[in-house]
Formats: C-alpha cells, structure tokens, sequence
C-alpha cells in the first residue's frame, strides 16, 4: 500500500509524543505501523479487521490496539454493521490544528 513518507513520519511522531508524555502507560509497539495502514492516504479508515489482519497484525492483539489508539484521543470509531466494518477517524490534523 502506497504512503507518503511525511504522513507516515507525522504519525510516527504522535506517538512518540504521546509515549513521551504518557511513559507508564504507552501506546502498543506496532501502534504508528498500524496507524500508517490504516490512514495511509486518508484520516478515514473503513478496512475490516480481516483487511488490517491481512497487512500482518495480529487478530487477537488488534481490538487492544485500536483502543489504545482510541483512548489516547488518537483515532475515534464510529460503530458499523454486520455487513459494514467499523469506520475509524484519525483525529490529529484537528490536534495540529489546534496547537
């Protein structure tokens, strides 16, 4: 999957920041590498889990991640259907805006 090396590293380095900031509680290893798939040209995600299982992350380790990504205000869901995978919001173009 093809990806801008500016985004990936702009990603790479919210969580760092955020690891930096939060260090008894850090974000899991592979979470800027999950980041990059998930938002590699866009900050709207729709792939399913078996689409992001596909790119080499783990089933049983992704609901973890994505909730960490969540609860550090990183990336916001919104619930699909059976027939329609969650949709995933990547919420740092509103932080850089901010600061």
């Amino acid at each position: 999957m093809p990806f801008d090396l500016r985004r990936r590293d702009d990603l790479a380095a919210a969580v760092d920041a955020y690891n930096h900031t939060h260090p008894t509680a850090p974000l899991p290893r592979n979470a800027a590498r999950l980041l990059v798939v998930m938002f590699s040209r866009d900050d709207i995600c729709r792939q399913s889990l078996e689409a992001l299982e596909g790119e080499g992350f783990s089933r049983g380790l992704l609901p973890g991640m994505l909730r960490a990504l969540i609860e550090a205000g990183l990336v916001s869901k919104q619930v699909g259907s059976a027939r329609i995978p969650n949709t995933y919001r990547l919420l740092l173009s509103a932080k850089a805006d901010a600061a």
